[in-house]
């Protein structure tokens, strides 16, 4: 059997997502442009395969749609001719060739090469062996679709984290994209690329801190020294802008949305969150690309780069480092304290704000 080079590409005909478009590209485009590099053959498995091979694309319909996952790996692996093949998600926009070529090298001698990222194992950007059609359809006659439990039982290369930060130093090999807020994400890292996405930062404390005041005497040093600073605040209650009665709230109940209130000093919009609260990066690249820097009072648990607030007479512990001083949040890049505190981030003085400032500037300005 001639070993050619083939990937296999999952979409779901009957969702959208792989329409979705990122820098005028569809995403599953973008998928297929990426392997085209390397790969002899890409075949597209969906329940429906008619709108892919409108676009030209070789697809194949899903032969077992009821087991999810597991049917369309079975499908694909049924209808190459090669030894083995890669599968990955038609969702997936920021692939990296380095660990696709690196998973696919590792191939011989084994039934799956899977990378454990992050989040776990990566069934949906791995090696298959067409020897495990088999056994994958004794799974489906048995009802167990789990990929993890097949994985586990035939002769699989696990490949660590180790090796992946190398290959993916930015960590987004595996990112799928699953809702609109996921998409607004992805733009803005490319945004960033571009440079004229803005960096963010999360400054986070306990209550009674005292990180507004920090945050207003930041905000004024940078606004002083030329930077345009947009704050985005976390407020985990209801708050209400738009009164009852008022011109804008008889538009925002008809249906407007975004509703805009602007006069010549200021301008508000109401934006209603119909489908729950909006991401950080949904917000920052909706409304806030214009801007140097993005600071954020709140957002504990985000996804941004950290600054804690620390007061010692407040609490002696901090939110994001242990007593010892060994980091219970990786996103934690520096602390401001009234204390002395051996940390391995730098920590800034919390009565003045031109260290801070020095320190955001150094990290993410130098060149705006």
């Amino acid at each position: 059997m001639r070993d050619t080079r083939t990937a296999v590409i999952l979409a779901n005909s009957h969702e959208k997502r792989w329409r979705w478009e990122l820098q005028g590209e569809m995403l599953l485009q973008r998928v297929r442009r990426i392997l085209e590099g390397f790969f002899d053959r890409v075949l597209v498995v969906a329940p429906d395969p008619a709108p892919f091979r409108a676009l030209g694309l070789e697809a194949v319909a899903d032969e077992y749609p009821e087991a999810r996952l597991l049917g369309a790996i079975t499908t694909g692996l049924q209808h190459v001719q090669s030894l083995h093949a890669v599968v990955v998600g038609a969702d997936m926009p920021f692939l990296n060739r380095r660990v696709i070529r690196h998973l696919y090298g590792l191939r011989r001698g084994w039934d799956v090469v899977v990378p454990r990222g992050k989040e776990g194992f990566e069934p949906l950007c791995a090696v298959y062996a067409k020897t495990c059609v088999a056994a994958m359809e004794e799974r489906i006659r048995r009802g167990n679709l789990k990929v993890l439990d097949l994985i586990s039982e035939v002769r699989t290369r696990i490949v660590g984290r180790d090796d992946l930060e190398v290959l993916d130093p930015a960590g987004l090999a595996f990112r799928n994209v699953h809702t609109p807020a996921d998409l607004d994400a992805c733009r803005l890292h490319l945004a960033r690329l571009r440079g004229f996405g803005p960096p963010a930062v999360s400054f986070v404390a306990k209550s009674g801190t005292g990180k507004t005041t920090l945050l207003e005497k930041v905000i004024r040093e940078l606004t002083r020294r030329g930077y345009r600073v947009g704050t985005i605040k976390h407020d985990a209650h209801r708050f209400e802008i738009d009164h009852e009665g008022k011109d804008s709230w008889r538009l925002t109940r008809a249906g407007a949305s975004p509703m805009v209130i602007s006069s010549a000093e200021k301008l508000a919009m109401v934006h209603p969150n119909g489908r729950g609260e909006m991401t950080l990066e949904e917000i920052i690249y909706r409304f806030m690309t214009e801007t140097d820097i993005v600071l954020t009072e709140g957002y504990k648990t985000g996804t941004l780069p950290k600054i804690e607030v620390h007061r010692a007479a407040r609490s002696p512990e901090l939110l994001c480092a242990a007593p010892d001083g060994r980091l219970l949040d990786h996103r934690l890049i520096a602390v401001v304290s009234d204390a002395a505190l051996d940390l391995p981030v730098p920590v800034l003085p919390l009565d003045d704000p031109g260290p801070v400032c020095d320190f955001l500037e150094a990290r993410f300005l130098t060149g705006s």
